[in-house]
């Protein structure tokens, strides 16, 4: 639900991290040689294994594809720690939501993030920067420290204008990046970048992904502008990249997104908004609801307001490209 450097070289473009520090493996991949590819979760490790599909050069690993898996939680095992320490490249989310990975790599393997490095998420905190203080596993990422999701150098979001969410503030940055299409495909172009420097028979940029995530996008500006509440922030960047309009009540999203439980106040507040109908959709995760978010819908199936679930991690078999359809699917039906 709703993040440690000190180094020897960083490469860093729009909001994605890349970096390669000396002192590692010696002899990197070659041509040829079998790449190692660990990823934090199913999502950043699915993406990848589209870039890579038909490469049998490539090996994936996922450390985390179950669904009873709470990636801000998780904490490594020593099997987990040696596939990180044995890869040829890491890719993870970053913001502090995979820390228990990116505190493990390597000096000298290529670590690819989708969001800058940062303190761990914990549940219960007031929110977190972007600047990694106090992260040192050996990596200098210069993202900077007002590096905030919105103002990414490269990134051309309009978070702060059109889908502002009525001057919003949720409270602190939201780790849930994976349903902003335009994080993916930097995400995706910086990968495949580094994958090609390991293996030149990977193309520098994948064709057949960024369809994908165009097709993706485009679906998403066409939702209608219906008013959603949110129970937690997993949606959120997807909600903001639409005309749908986020009316959670302030003090609930806040409380929510730090992990804390609601006020009896901002949980009446926000079911109010339901009763009333003054809300057309509640988009909820039942992977992991909390009680607030169990009132919430069951007070929305009273009303007559459409539910809409999107678990935090895809289920079993299902790739990231599935995932994303399923949810976008969802919000299809419910605006119409």
């Amino acid at each position: 639900m709703v993040a440690n450097i000190a180094a020897v070289f960083s490469i860093t473009t729009l909001a994605l991290g890349v970096t390669a520090c000396a002192g590692g493996s010696e002899d990197p991949a070659a041509d040829g040689d079998e790449i190692k590819l660990v990823a934090s979760t199913s999502i950043w490790g699915s993406i990848a294994e589209d870039i890579t599909e038909g490469n049998d050069d490539v090996e994936v690993t996922t450390i985390l594809s179950s669904k009873d898996d709470d990636p801000h939680e998780y904490e490594a095992t020593a099997r987990d720690i040696a596939a990180v320490k044995d890869a040829d490249i890491v890719v993870a989310n970053g913001a502090g939501y995979d820390n228990w990975l990116t505190d493990n790599v390597e000096e000298g393997t290529p670590l690819v993030t989708a969001q800058p490095l940062a303190e761990a998420h914990h549940h219960g905190d007031e929110g977190h920067e972007h600047g990694a203080e106090g992260h040192d596993h050996g990596h200098d990422h210069e993202h900077g420290e007002d590096a905030e999701h919105d103002e990414h150098e490269g990134h051309d979001h309009e978070h702060g204008d059109e889908h502002d969410h009525e001057g919003h503030d949720h409270g602190g940055a939201n780790p849930h990046v994976w349903f902003d299409l335009d994080v993916v495909s930097e995400f995706e172009q910086k990968l495949s970048a580094e994958l090609h420097k390991l293996n030149s028979d990977i193309p520098e940029s994948n064709e057949d992904v960024t369809k994908k995530t165009d097709e993706l996008k485009q679906r998403i500006e066409k939702l209608s502008g219906k008013n959603v509440i949110l129970t937690e922030s997993v949606a959120a960047e997807l909600v903001d990249d639409s005309e749908l309009k986020d009316v959670t009540p302030e003090g609930f999203a806040h409380s929510v997104n730090n992990e804390s439980e609601p006020s009896a106040a901002d949980l009446a507040t926000t079911r109010q908004l339901i009763t009333d109908k003054k809300a057309d959709i509640l988009i909820t995760n039942e992977q992991s609801e909390t009680p607030a978010a169990e009132q919430l819908t069951d007070a929305a199936k009273e009303a007559g307001i459409k539910v809409v679930n999107v678990n935090e991690t895809p289920d079993e078999g299902q790739d990231y490209f599935e995932y994303a359809d399923a949810l976008i699917k969802q919000l299809e039906d419910a605006t119409k």
